[in-house]
């Protein structure tokens, strides 16, 4: 049975965390519809009225959960392009990719999920909109790092951008969907960047 509330002495914050990481694993494994807020409470070991104490309702919870994930994720690869070069970039990219996947297996899994709730809930489509501009910002940042580095002369930086994107995005669901990476990919797409620079 769930703990009556938040339990003495521990931090609000803590708790509003645990309800997060508790909300991103039940709506990864059950969608939205399928999840409800008394098993993300059972989850967090709490009672839902936790739940609801930081949160309104579940459309809300969901939001959060985004925001959560998303900070996340593109806060630790957006990092990418601060590096000198783009081979750099490219294997800092991927390593923050890998660390993010194997320490926090349900935020990749919750952003993968996204695009199927948006059919089902048109609200959501703002969520996929604010992911693809996180996802617009990190290549546009890498194209330029690019170009600015005289690394890819042959190609315009909007061109750069896409060839970006198809690698990594490619390279990221690939690993989503197998629950794992290809042995040697990332390093590959690395190996790849280095060679035709």
């Amino acid at each position: 049975m769930g703990k009556r509330g938040r339990p003495a002495g521990v931090d609000s914050s803590v708790t509003r965390k645990r309800i997060l990481d508790a909300a991103r694993s039940v709506f990864s494994m059950k969608g939205y519809d399928g999840a409800s807020i008394l098993k993300i409470a059972e989850t967090a070991d709490l009672v839902p009225s936790a739940i609801y104490h930081h949160f309104e309702n579940k459309e809300t919870l969901y939001m959060a959960v985004f925001e959560d994930t998303a900070d996340a994720i593109w806060g630790s690869v957006s990092l990418a392009s601060e590096e000198k070069t783009l081979v750099e970039a490219f294997s800092h990219l991927i390593e923050s990719s890998r660390k993010i996947a194997d320490d926090f297996p349900g935020h990749s899994a919750f952003l993968g999920a996204m695009p199927h709730e948006a059919r089902f809930h048109p609200d959501y489509e703002k969520l996929m909109n604010r992911r693809a501009e996180f996802q617009d910002q990190t290549f546009q940042s890498l194209a330029s790092l690019g170009k600015r580095t005289g690394e890819f002369p042959e190609l315009s930086e909007s061109e750069l951008k896409e060839v970006i994107r198809c690698l990594v995005m490619g390279w990221f669901f690939e690993r989503h969907f197998r629950h794992a990476e290809i042995p040697g990919s990332g390093d590959s797409i690395a190996k790849f960047i280095r060679v035709i620079t």
